[in-house]
């Protein structure tokens, strides 16, 4: 995020409706991976994808019903921002087609959603940073 933030007031949050777009991309990189799996495989492999599957679902699901409330005092990051990245971190993994290095991507994915569920600002924007230079 190279914008400045306003800093996030008592109150400020972050609703599941208005993370929709995030829920729906996390389930579509989710089904997009399962969609990769082949007869050629290996084992380990297809392990790594279910697990990831299953975390991408895993995270979708923790946002439908969840108000994200931010902490007071830190960045003041909207579900925008964080919907941006999401489809960001989708185009990118969608054009990747070695699966080891997608899982790594999407383990990216999952450790900014992980920053995004705290409501810390600071540490969603380190997270978003991150995210997007992994995604590099």
């Amino acid at each position: 995020m190279s914008e400045t933030l306003e800093t996030a007031a008592a109150g400020d949050t972050i609703t599941a409706d208005q993370l929709q777009a995030s829920i729906d991309l996390l389930r579509a990189m989710a089904s997009m991976l399962r969609d990769r799996i082949d007869d050629g495989m290996s084992v380990a492999d297809i392990q790594a994808i279910g697990r990831a599957h299953a975390d991408l679902m895993t995270t979708a699901s923790s946002l439908v019903d969840r108000q994200i409330d931010l902490l007071a005092g830190e960045a003041k990051v909207t579900a925008e921002h964080i919907n941006a990245a999401t489809a960001f971190a989708d185009s990118v993994i969608r054009k990747i087609a070695n699966v080891k290095q997608a899982l790594a991507k999407v383990a990216s994915v999952l450790s900014f959603f992980a920053a995004v569920l705290t409501g810390n600002g600071k540490t969603i924007v380190q997270a978003a940073v991150a995210l997007k230079k992994d995604l590099a």
